[in-house]
């Protein structure tokens, strides 16, 4: 009787945890423009496509400056051999945080790609 049961339990929980890791990869981030950033995406994932227009190595961390034809936004990530380069467009899924008042974008992924924006957008 209590194997049977340790069967059943442990059955159940094999199942709860693949059923997490199921909806886990189902729930996808929202793709949005930079310029559509409010408070309401305040920490949520979200996904950025955009042009790299500025790399700035800290100690512990990189902080990198992405515009699309909207806007531009600060991205933070760890210190790590990621081979990213101005004019890179990738795209960026990560969760949404205010520090001083300005919205940044905390990474939990980078997908690279090959094409550039020809003409980042500039603030007038």
């Amino acid at each position: 009787m209590k194997i049977n049961l340790l069967k059943i339990s442990f059955t159940i929980t094999i199942l709860g945890i693949l059923l997490l890791l199921f909806i886990t990869n189902l729930t996808t981030s929202k793709q949005i423009s930079i310029n559509q950033i409010t408070n309401q995406y305040l920490n949520k994932q979200i996904k950025i496509n955009a042009t790299i227009t500025q790399i700035q190595n800290k100690p512990s961390f990189q902080i990198i400056t992405l515009t699309d034809s909207t806007g531009k936004i600060q991205a933070i990530l760890p210190l790590t051999s990621n081979n990213l380069s101005i004019n890179q467009n990738i795209i960026l899924i990560g969760t949404l945080t205010q520090y001083k008042n300005s919205f940044q974008i905390q990474t939990n992924k980078i997908i690279q790609q090959t094409q550039t924006l020809e003409q980042p957008y500039h603030q007038h």
